[in-house]
């Protein structure tokens, strides 16, 4: 009987250890897989406070607004990680400043996505796409993504807070965090500079603005990011809460000066000689007086906020308020940015070619 228990007393002792041993290796190993699993992935928290993951790294990005794919450009420092962005994002590149800095943008897809905002989701996801940034209001796409393994990435931009807050996501998303800061910095410092005038420009007498996205009569500075640059530049937005407008309200209004966006290839001239049927344009004092200007356009539309939006409040506010902005060179000014944020210098030529300088010939 003590020989027994021996030998069971033994046995128990085997099965104990081989038993820990087990135990340990497997937690040992679950270990390893949470650190591994840990070092694959990165966390991003979007715009509505969605907590996603996304590949540490990542390779292909779907980009659905139009901005955003420059915002994703200037942040990357490259266009090499988006697999596919909005056809009229490379409207916008085609012919632009951006050709020259990154020539492999124009070979992105843009066959999934819509100028409508659509987006062929069954196809990204078989181009192997990872992640794919969206408007915060597309929450069926974003199911729809979830569903097929694509990570979606909310966004928007109404305010500066909200700009700020979808540049810090896709900062995130890039595992480029330091640099998004740079861009979240510029605006606060332009927006801190703007507003140290602000006594000045509520004594002042404000231009009527009229800015028109296209030859339809649809307006451009009517959301509300658009509205605040304006305001701190010192317009007076006339047209602030209308999508379109007519002839006849134009009359009425009689604006000082007329932005054209570059959403539509109209420029001055056409105003200018009234090339546009339908449209009387001689007797508004904008034209008359020549101050009719097609806006700047560089890494993207300044139309739209992005990265260079910092350059357009400040290229709106020495147009609107020259005397109270007489220290803003935009020359310089935009010379400034592009060595500090792309360390890139600007030719004068370039410097021309962003302004619109040759559209805008014969504006004052």
């Amino acid at each position: 009987m003590k020989k027994i228990s021996k030998r069971l007393l033994a046995l128990l002792l085997t099965f104990t250890i081989c038993g820990t041993l087990l135990v340990g290796c497997s937690g040992s190993n679950q270990d390893k897989n949470d650190v591994s699993k840990e070092a694959e992935v990165r966390t991003v928290t979007d715009t509505l406070g969605n907590v996603v993951e996304v590949p540490k790294d990542i390779s292909k990005i779907a980009v659905i607004p139009i901005p955003w794919s420059s915002v994703i450009y200037s942040i990357d420092g490259s266009s090499e990680r988006m697999a596919a962005i909005n056809p009229s994002a490379m409207k916008a590149y085609s012919g632009s400043f951006l050709e020259k800095l990154d020539p492999n943008y124009g070979k992105i897809e843009t066959n999934c996505i819509g100028t409508d905002l659509s987006m062929n989701v069954e196809e990204l996801a078989k181009q192997g796409v990872q992640a794919a940034v969206i408007w915060d209001y597309q929450e069926d796409e974003a199911k729809q993504l979830t569903k097929l393994g694509i990570t979606p990435i909310m966004i928007k931009n109404g305010t500066v807070k909200e700009l700020q807050a979808s540049f810090k996501a896709i900062g995130e998303l890039l595992g480029k965090e330091k640099r998004a800061q740079q861009f979240i910095d510029s605006y606060s410092e332009t927006y801190k500079e703007l507003q140290s005038f602000s006594d000045k420009i509520d004594k002042a007498a404000k231009p009527k603005v009229l800015y028109l996205r296209n030859p339809k009569l649809e307006l451009q500075g009517n959301d509300n990011f658009i509205k605040e640059a304006m305001n701190l530049a010192g317009a007076n937005n006339t047209t602030a809460n209308l999508s379109n407008i007519t002839m006849e309200e134009i009359f009425k209004i009689n604006p000082d000066i007329i932005l054209l966006s570059n959403f539509d290839a109209f420029i001055p001239e056409d105003l200018y000689e009234n090339r546009i049927d339908g449209q009387d344009w001689s007797n508004v004092a904008a034209v008359k007086n020549h101050r009719v200007y097609k806006t700047p356009i560089g890494i993207y539309r300044w139309d739209a906020p992005g990265v260079e939006t910092p350059l357009m409040m400040k290229w709106m506010a020495q147009l609107f308020q020259p005397e109270i902005f007489s220290n803003i060179d935009i020359n310089k000014e935009l010379k400034d940015y592009f060595k500090t944020y792309f360390s890139y210098d600007v030719s004068d030529d370039e410097v021309s070619q962003i302004l619109n300088n040759s559209a805008n010939t014969n504006s004052k």
